[in-house]
């Protein structure tokens, strides 16, 4: 590919083409390179991982833990269930709960989780592997109170998949 840009970046030095023409060129060159390389990456063959049982929780980014606990808590009547060690805290909702976190990003949902039975992160992650889908198991312990260890996912559309027990408060 470097050689086919080499010779449309001669081409315009030498104005036999337009910057508007380089432009297109360059554009179409690019978009043709990328349609063939996702077309060599083969698609992950998905089967079912576990059977959801819940949506466990989202996890918000925010600019003050605090003050978005105390609204939220006050908005929805939520109560602290539980403060993993990075800071965060999680205001209960049902068998479920509300993740406030000090992340980049303030005001976007940094992930969700879903709650399944029989969980196991290292038997869900090899399988998520079999499958080849991206899986990553967190095993520090600030970043939850109870629950062991956590399985994350790339999901569909690059979002972020929280996979925990049914129940799991946090």
């Amino acid at each position: 590919m470097s050689a086919a840009i080499e010779s449309l970046v001669q081409q315009f030095e030498t104005r036999k083409l337009s910057r508007r023409e380089l432009v297109a060129s360059l554009t179409a060159l690019v978009a043709s390179a990328a349609s063939g390389a996702s077309a060599q990456t083969p698609a992950p063959t998905v089967g079912l991982l576990a059977q959801g049982r819940s949506l466990n929780h989202a996890s918000l980014a925010v600019t003050d833990v605090e003050k978005a606990a105390e609204f939220y808590s006050t908005l929805l009547g939520a109560k602290v269930v539980s403060r993993p060690g990075n800071g965060g805290i999680n205001l209960g909702l049902g068998d479920g709960f509300l993740g406030l976190y000090k992340l980049a990003n303030p005001g976007t949902i940094n992930h969700i989780c879903i709650g399944v039975d029989n969980f196991d992160a290292d038997r869900l992650a090899a399988k998520c592997k079999d499958m080849g889908i991206t899986a990553t198991v967190d095993r520090n312990p600030a970043n939850r109170t109870t629950g062991g260890d956590q399985l994350y996912i790339q999901a569909f559309d690059n979002h972020r998949l929280q996979i925990g027990p049914h129940g799991y408060q946090g």
